[in-house]
């Protein structure tokens, strides 16, 4: 069990159809199978993930997301390659989780966001920089709930970042 959160190495790029790519980076304690059951299972989503999912991990598959007294909003999934690949729409956005694991039975997990709306990206950045510490928070027993203050900071830092 750590103390701290984890931070995350942050990148963005333009694919060569002009595209927007964000990537988060992150090295987790814990090995890539913990971790698929961390993305995969809702039992386990609803701990730390933005809204309760409801998907089968397997391609074509429908994912809804679904927030408090909201229309659900949906998804497919693209690819899922236990323990290692899951990647799925979110309405406009796609997103790939990559796990790869490390010599110290940990796993790295890289997110790369594709934003259906590239002028939110310092947003999205912030968000799931917070949103994966979440995960971490959850998997070394560590108090959820993250500063609100850290999502300005956050938000800042990656608008400066992402200035061309």
């Amino acid at each position: 069990m750590t103390s701290e959160t984890i931070e995350p190495i942050v990148s963005k790029t333009t694919t060569d159809d002009g595209g927007t790519v964000l990537r988060l980076e992150f090295q987790f304690a814990s090995p890539p199978t913990v971790l698929w059951k961390h993305l995969t299972d809702a039992d386990k989503l609803k701990y730390w993930f933005p809204c309760e999912m409801e998907f089968e991990p397997r391609k074509d598959e429908e994912i809804l997301f679904r927030y408090a007294d909201q229309k659900p909003l949906r998804g497919t999934v693209l690819e899922a390659e236990r323990p290692s690949v899951l990647a799925y729409t979110w309405e406009t956005d796609t997103l790939r989780w990559e796990l790869t694991r490390t010599g110290d039975n940990g796993a790295q997990l890289v997110l790369f966001l594709t934003p259906g709306s590239p002028r939110h990206s310092a947003t999205m950045a912030a968000g799931w920089h917070l949103t994966i510490a979440g995960l971490d928070d959850f998997l070394n027993k560590r108090n959820l709930g993250q500063n609100p203050a850290l999502w300005d900071v956050y938000v800042d830092r990656y608008r400066k970042q992402f200035a061309d």
